[in-house]
């Protein structure tokens, strides 16, 4: 009977583990510019760090993401070199 009693207690604990959902874990240790080479893995950061605040505000990567979306929105300024011959009305 003792037997039987662990063999089903073993198999419920393997279904409830095996059809559970596996947590989503934010990487650690990236930061603003390694983020703004990575789009794509900045992307799915900010996207897993936006879906639950409440769990990931404080962890390094989702702030370090955020900062490297708002380098990557905000852009960089870069002088224009106009060429006057091809645009005459350049001054």
């Amino acid at each position: 009977m003792k037997v039987s009693s662990i063999v089903l207690v073993s198999i419920a604990a393997l279904v409830m583990t095996a059809c559970s959902k596996p947590e989503q874990k934010v990487d650690q240790g990236h930061t603003v510019s390694w983020f703004l080479k990575h789009n794509e893995i900045l992307d799915q950061t900010l996207k897993l760090c936006s879906d639950d605040p409440a769990k990931y505000n404080q962890e390094p990567d989702c702030i370090n993401a955020l900062h490297a979306a708002n380098q990557r929105s905000a852009g960089e300024l870069h002088p224009i070199d106009w060429n006057k011959e091809e645009n005459p009305r350049a001054q």
